[in-house]
């Protein structure tokens, strides 16, 4: 920020000029700008119609460098500081190649809107009001991404000096808009699929796939963790799987071994239970190869590793082979949430779950899972309330209590009776009226 330099040689003195044929009252001032470290030596011209404008105009120059809130004008663009962010991102390794390419196309997608090739300072509250309206046409995800990186533009910008606040801070004017478009709805298997799924994996063994899709039922590991796991971080000693990297793509596309999980809370231990601990040793005495990479999965036929999308598509026609759920129309990613749903139908705690799935917020967890819990949260308020009043502890008449299961008794009655034709009903019904 700015710092006044006392005046001198006239500094401040307001003075008459010709400009352009018009005679404009002038004042020039110097003074010192700060970045943290460094001071760079700034001089401003003031200029104004009356000589009582200039004073005003430099006197208020004065306050604000005096109280560290006076911003340079500048000439940078929007859509420039968010590319040399990113970019600094990649330079420091924070971003992998692939992760940069999605980044860069995020970018894209702001350089759609106009704002994108204004001068930041020249940013107004519509403008920014009719940005977030206009993104509304992405996905929720995308959405958050979008917001991600213009939230991390304006705050640079306050830093170096540039802007004065941050729009975005102020939550309720500019707040994340939701998407137009629906949810996609995060699915596994029902119960009766998966026992389906699971049979057909008997009779078709499909070695190559068969302990990779075992394995991220049971234990909920993304596909790339699946493949990414080093022989050593099976630690039956302990009953541990130790999690600390996935499969990802390079700039190319071409499948690479990464250094860390898809996040940070990705890196874990997962218990290994006994289901777990079958399918573990019995792919090992009978299927592990030794390979140069010391992966538990590897593709010695190919010499490379088993990508996602290889996985994708032999899920995809296995299902379809064996006609389970929507067969062609599915994703491996479906095994997952599959456990997933089944951990939160046994009662597994949010937070729990999150820890396994290696979610890197636990609203994560329950967002997408919102649907699976409020199932489990209905069933188990149904439970508890049948409890409570099978030991009279409801405050209502417990002698007009109807149990959930008399009820459909009774509901199926009528129903057959109606059928039926049984004049008995009608005769209920007058009594009812």
């Amino acid at each position: 920020m700015g710092k006044p330099k006392t005046r001198g040689n006239g500094e401040g003195t307001i003075f008459k000029r010709k400009i352009n044929g018009k005679i404009l009252w002038v004042t020039e001032y110097t003074f010192t700008m700060y970045d943290g470290k460094t001071g760079k030596r700034k001089r401003k011209t003031i200029y104004g119609k009356t000589r009582q404008e200039v004073k005003d105009k430099l006197e208020k120059l004065l306050t604000e460098l005096n109280t560290n809130t006076y911003v340079d004008k500048n000439k940078i663009i929007f859509k420039d500081l968010a590319k040399e962010l990113i970019d600094n991102e990649f330079n420091l390794n924070k971003l992998s190649e692939v992760s940069y390419i999605r980044k860069l196309g995020t970018y894209k997608q702001i350089c759609s809107h106009y704002i994108a090739d204004m001068e930041i300072q020249k940013i107004t509250e519509y403008d920014l009001k009719d940005f977030l309206i206009y993104i509304a046409k992405f996905s929720n995800s995308v959405i958050e991404k979008i917001y991600g990186i213009v939230n991390n533009v304006f705050k640079v910008a306050v830093r170096r000096g540039i802007l004065k606040y941050n729009f975005l801070d102020d939550k309720y004017q500019f707040i994340k808009p939701k998407s137009k478009k629906p949810n996609k709805k995060v699915s596994g298997f029902t119960v009766d699929e998966q026992k389906q799924f699971i049979e057909a994996l008997k009779i078709d063994k499909l070695y190559k796939y068969h302990y990779q899709f075992l394995l991220s039922l049971y234990t909920g590991m993304r596909m790339g963790e699946v493949n990414a796991l080093d022989i050593n971080d099976i630690d039956f000693k302990n009953k541990l799987i130790h999690v600390k990297r996935t499969l990802t793509r390079d700039k190319n596309y071409k499948t690479i071994l990464g250094n860390y999980t898809k996040t940070k809370n990705g890196i874990r231990d997962i218990v290994m239970d006994s289901q777990t601990e079958i399918i573990l040793k019995e792919y090992i005495n009978k299927e592990y190869k030794p390979n140069k990479e010391n992966l538990l999965f590897f593709n010695l036929k190919k010499n490379t590793y088993y990508s996602t999308n290889q996985l994708n598509m032999v899920f995809k026609r296995f299902c379809q082979h064996y006609n389970i759920s929507k067969g062609y129309d599915v994703n491996q990613h479906m095994l997952r949430h599959t456990f997933a749903t089944r951990c939160i139908e046994s009662g597994m705690p949010a937070n729990v779950l999150s820890k396994i799935m290696g979610h890197a917020d636990i609203r994560t967890t329950l967002e997408v899972y919102c649907d699976v819990f409020s199932n489990y949260e209905k069933q188990n308020t149904t439970k508890t309330y049948d409890y409570l009043s099978k030991n009279q502890l409801l405050i209502s008449d417990q002698n007009n209590y109807i149990s959930n299961d008399d009820f459909d008794k009774i509901i199926s009655n009528i129903e057959l009776m109606y059928k039926n034709k049984d004049s008995k009903l009608f005769e209920i019904l007058k009594l009812v009226e």
